[in-house]
């Protein structure tokens, strides 16, 4: 009898101390703080219109800026501030004072606006024809690539003469740091790089291995280089070479298209994608 006394003891004992834990454990679950997600940063891209009017009547002849800039908040990355800086820079117009508009990285639809408007000012105070000039501009932001942005700008511009002026420049920025990528930044052999590159662009221009680049008209004084001046797509690293760059006018913009596959070996950048 007295062991079962014992024993109902103990099982009493056991219950309670496994309540009383279990209450103890209830408590503290409840007096942890709940759980917080932060939300994921999203940068915003302005893009619009500006334009205005150049000439009268049938030579009427609309100029325009279609642009795209981040919208700066206290919590923008430093990318978003050089592209930004960068695209402050690079749209302008030959007639501005370089000087002023390089200072402007506040991005809006009156900044552009003005610069056409400077535009026309120049126009009506120096062309001597009634046939107007032109200048059209384009830029956009490609925020798929996990490591980096890549933005486009391009532009076309007439201000008289035999012929208009067109540029196409792509610039990268590392997501991370917020520097500029260059060639050196993308491969790690630019010479095997500089060597694809040279066999690609001689495939496109009906040009043999032993060719002499100079003789065929273009100004590689020293056989063919890269420049900073390229872009991913569709599985292809791009380079772009600008009018006189390395050839007459006639040539026109020169693409040096390089399959990825050729070069995945020494590619040291990451292509993933956001979406």
């Amino acid at each position: 009898m007295r062991n079962k006394s014992w024993l109902i003891a103990i099982v009493v004992f056991a219950f309670y101390a496994c309540s009383n834990g279990a209450k103890k454990s209830n408590k503290s679950d409840k007096a942890k703080p709940e759980e917080t997600h932060e939300e994921e940063y999203i940068p915003k891209i302005k893009t619009g219109v500006a334009s205005v009017t150049l000439g009268v009547g049938e030579n009427e002849e609309d100029s325009k800026i279609c642009y795209s800039y981040y919208e700066l908040t206290d919590k923008s990355l430093l990318y978003e501030e050089n592209v930004n800086k960068l695209l402050g820079e690079s749209i302008t117009i030959e007639q501005e004072e370089p000087e002023e508009k390089a200072k402007e990285t506040k991005l809006s639809h009156k900044h552009f606006l003005s610069i056409l408007k400077d535009f026309k000012r120049d126009f009506d105070k120096y062309s001597d024809t009634d046939y107007p000039w032109t200048y059209f501009d384009s830029c956009s932001i490609d925020e798929s690539y996990k490591a980096f942005v890549q933005v486009f700008n391009g532009s076309y511009s007439y201000t008289g003469g035999a012929h208009g002026n067109s540029y196409e420049g792509y610039y990268l920025f590392s997501k991370e740091t917020g520097e500029q990528l260059r060639v050196k930044d993308l491969v790690t052999d630019t010479k095997k790089l500089n060597k694809i590159a040279d066999k690609y662009f001689r495939q496109s221009n009906q040009l043999s291995a032993t060719d002499n680049l100079e003789e065929a008209g273009f100004w590689f004084t020293k056989g063919f280089e890269l420049n900073d001046n390229f872009y991913f797509e569709k599985g292809k690293l791009i380079f772009i070479y600008n009018q006189y760059e390395i050839g007459p006018y006639a040539m026109g913009i020169i693409y040096v298209e390089i399959p990825i596959s050729e070069i995945k070996s020494i590619l040291k950048v990451d292509l993933d994608r956001t979406k």
